[in-house]
């Protein structure tokens, strides 16, 4: 199993900058292959196409050879879909609404396709709610976005690992004060994962990955009080 779990970062649009440099090299050195393929997924969002365009330039600068799986050859072409699936050494989930990533992957079956990769090994990478679908669970603004709640609330992943995540963590004043009162009422362990900082997950061994020297992940939990701690 070769998973990467990213808690977020700029990736070059438009103005802003490039940040998740280093965090991509290691998802590239991951396939120990001189030239893979790397298909990129973006059913989280409504920009998918702009999206990948970046992310094509990033991976080609990389050595990689890139495909997109466009939301039409999801709903019409099954076969495309696994046979890109199939092909990639790499496979890269975009960020966006977690629950209508969820919905969608799980309506086409692509959950399976993707169990599939991780059996044989295809690193898979996953940035904001890319990398909840991954994990077993993650903290997530879906629910506010969608205006059925006030507060940031845990959304189930595809739970290829055990572990529930909290990208951008610390970004947000009321993301944090929602997780520690989340936290005080159940007894999970939470990673929290701010921009620029990664889980790399091989064998089931996990290690933190960095774009950014200040940038850290944090295993959170509510022992009569709340506790984060740098990992």
């Amino acid at each position: 199993m070769k998973l990467m779990l990213i808690g977020g970062g700029e990736i070059g649009r438009g103005t802003k900058p490039y940040e998740t440099k280093e965090i991509d090299e290691e998802i590239v050195k991951m396939t120990n292959k001189e030239k893979p393929k790397l298909l990129f997924i973006g059913l989280a969002n409504s920009y998918a196409d702009s999206y990948y365009d970046y992310i094509k330039n990033i991976f080609k600068n990389l050595g990689c050879e890139t495909m997109y799986l466009k939301k039409k050859n999801v709903t019409k072409n099954p076969d495309i879909v696994k046979n890109k699936i199939e092909e990639a050494d790499i496979i890269y989930i975009g960020g966006g609404d977690t629950i209508k990533l969820m919905d969608t992957v799980k309506e086409y079956k692509i959950d399976e396709l993707l169990k599939k990769a991780k059996e044989r090994n295809c690193v898979l990478a996953g940035i904001s709610a890319g990398a909840i679908l991954l994990s077993k669970s993650g903290f997530s603004d879906s629910y506010i976005l969608r205006e059925e709640s006030d507060k940031h609330e845990f959304v189930k992943g595809l739970n290829f690992i055990d572990i529930n995540i909290c990208p951008h963590f610390h970004s947000d004043e009321k993301k944090q004060k929602d997780l520690e009162n989340d936290l005080k009422n159940n007894n999970k362990e939470v990673y929290g994962l701010e921009n620029c900082a990664a889980l790399k997950i091989e064998d089931n061994k996990i290690t933190v990955t960095k774009s950014k020297k200040d940038a850290n992940a944090y295993l959170c939990k509510y022992e009569k009080k709340y506790i984060e701690n740098v990992i």
